[in-house]
């Protein structure tokens, strides 16, 4: 066996292992769950083309790891189609040697533009796109992402035909979590805000600015398909501001930015949700599932970290908020004059969470 045809045994076989994590993949309801299986599928399609000296689809492969990140964490549609369609391009001139190197980059044009419209149109899009793959995985010899293509194909074709299948079924409904919050986005919770609780329970927009910069991390992005529909804060205080809030009989109107920490391996914490808001047509009860499901999940994890959650209050505005906490296993502590309501998870609650 010669070293040529032992290489492309190799890349086949990373397309074997590519191939099955994208079938995985498609059975995660859970879409961080399935960026992130995806995220391995583009690291094994990565060396499988590299061994097969597959610059285009190298490189097409690397721009489609950092787009679909782009786009499961932000909410800038059309500004990262618009970049990754340039970086195509330029993909495109620097790999350009024989005709068919074209072909997985308007493939991958075509499929970002889905991406970034409404779930049919990402369907037609992604038959086309990769219809074009099968064409150029064939000729580079890619046997295994040639099937992996058609395979998808054939999936997208039975989504449009039969309005739902199961392997390549992904919620609509999805929670982020954002490490930065732009002013584009700031301005979107300042309006969520004031529509549903009304001006004397909105955050003016600059203190709110504050509290997110005070606390990175802490903001989750409730979104469906691409829009952000609503949000989850919290707030990670001192113990002693934890208590103080269990017995204050007015709601506060701000909270103290000194009263805010960040979490610390092996000790104590102490959370105060700050707000869970969604849009008026996305309180429903699919949209409570998936928020307890993210919470739930964020306490497992910061347990994994040794950082040991003791307490959570909650103030609640709305009935969704309510309904939330209340379906969540929360103790209602009290209600207020206005009829906002404060619950508690107790720490023997959190600890059969995880």
């Amino acid at each position: 066996m010669n070293s040529e045809l032992l290489i492309i045994i190799i890349a086949q076989a990373f397309g074997i292992v590519s191939w099955l994590l994208l079938m995985y993949s498609y059975t995660k309801e859970d879409i961080d769950k399935l960026l992130y299986i995806q995220i391995l599928v583009c690291l094994f399609d990565v060396i499988s083309y590299l061994l097969l000296g597959a610059d285009a689809g190298l490189l097409i492969c690397l721009v489609e790891l950092i787009k679909t990140i782009l786009y499961y964490k932000t909410d800038k549609d059309n500004i990262i189609f618009i970049i990754s369609a340039i970086f195509y391009v330029v993909v495109a001139v620097v790999t350009w040697n024989v005709w068919y190197s074209f072909l997985p980059i308007l493939g991958s044009i075509i499929d970002s533009y889905g991406t970034s419209r409404d779930s049919k149109m990402a369907n037609i899009c992604s038959i086309v796109s990769n219809t074009l793959w099968t064409i150029y995985d064939i000729l580079i010899l890619s046997y295994i992402g040639a099937l992996n293509d058609i395979v998808v194909v054939f999936c997208n074709i039975g989504v449009l035909a039969f309005g739902y299948s199961r392997i390549m079924h992904i919620s609509k409904f999805r929670i982020v979590k954002y490490k930065y919050l732009s002013k584009k986005t700031v301005d979107k919770v300042y309006k969520l805000d004031l529509k549903n609780f009304g001006e004397d329970n909105t955050w003016d927009k600059n203190y709110q600015k504050e509290v997110y910069d005070k606390n990175p991390d802490s903001f989750f992005a409730i979104k469906y398909k691409h829009d952000l529909v609503g949000y989850i804060n919290y707030l990670n205080i001192i113990e002693d501001e934890y208590e103080r809030l269990k017995r204050v009989r007015k709601v506060p109107d701000t909270f103290g930015l000194d009263k805010i920490i960040k979490f610390k391996t092996n000790k104590k914490a102490f959370l105060l949700v700050e707000t869970i808001n969604v849009k008026k047509e996305y309180e429903k009860e699919e949209t409570i599932e998936l928020i307890k499901k993210k919470i739930n999940s964020f306490i497992k994890i910061k347990q994994r970290q040794r950082v040991f959650i003791h307490g959570i209050i909650a103030y609640a505005i709305s009935d969704f908020e309510k309904n939330v906490y209340e379906t969540m296993g929360f103790n209602k502590i009290k209600e207020f004059d206005d009829n906002t309501v404060l619950y508690e998870l107790e720490y023997d609650k959190i600890k059969k969470l995880v």
